[in-house]
């Protein structure tokens, strides 16, 4: 008989593909177990909100990663989850672009100018909610989760990032934040209820990288979705 002798060096090879193995497993079980919810008799319309584009790339990184991106790849896979129940889902963008005119100076006029055609837009489909998506940063570094926001007057708007935020936290190895009021241009001036979701920290390293997995951002979308349908079902 012949004895196994082992490969010096295998073991963090192997140790790896079973972390790996371990990780898509678990992440398969929790999708599974927050499926968004079945079709809804009653018709329901939602904005969502890919934040910046065009010429505000929102957040980037050293390594040249931009929120604008990101934050578009996770509206799509929230339409795309939440339209089966029923909801009409409008993005406010489908590529990379801005909605400010040729030869408008100045950030802060720019900024407005953008927000304030989102908003409309939301006026003109007669939008239920409005849910705008962003990538957080700071210069430390040293932050990573998501964050809720709503506007601090708002009532519905508070519960609907409650929901949402209740079903982020789920998400493994997710920081455990509540939703928080805040006084934001966009969840300010919308005539419906609106947050402001940060899925996470391009500044964190770690964070970094699964933000720009499709399956992280999955997740995060199915929390999302999740947390749009039950401001639906939830009384």
């Amino acid at each position: 008989m012949r004895k196994y002798v082992g490969i010096p060096g295998n073991k963090p090879a192997i140790l790896l593909v079973l972390s790996v193995m371990c990780m898509l497993v678990f992440s398969v079980i929790w999708q599974g177990s927050t499926a968004v919810v079945s079709h809804l008799d009653k018709g329901h319309i939602v904005i969502l909100d890919p934040g910046h584009g065009g010429y505000d790339p929102g957040a980037i990184t050293k390594q040249g990663v931009y929120e604008k991106s990101i934050n578009l790849q996770i509206a799509q896979k929230v339409k795309e989850m939440l339209e089966p129940s029923g909801i009409e889902i409008f993005l406010t963008r489908d590529e990379d672009i801005d909605y400010v005119p040729d030869g408008v100076r100045g950030k802060s006029t720019k900024k407005q100018i953008d927000l304030n055609h989102r908003i409309e837009m939301a006026k003109e489909v007669n939008a239920d909610v409005f849910v705008s998506l962003h990538v957080n940063a700071t210069a430390s570094g040293q932050e990573s989760g998501s964050e809720t926001f709503y506007h601090y007057q708002s009532e519905s708007g508070k519960r609907l990032a409650e929901l949402i935020q209740q079903e982020m936290i789920k998400i493994p190895g997710m920081n455990r934040r509540i939703a928080k009021p805040g006084d934001f241009y966009i969840v300010k001036n919308t005539s419906m209820p609106a947050v402001i979701v940060e899925v996470g920290y391009l500044s964190s390293l770690k964070e970094q990288k699964k933000l720009q997995q499709s399956w992280y951002q999955e997740q995060l979308a199915r929390a999302i979705a999740k947390g749009i349908a039950n401001f639906f079902v939830i009384p």
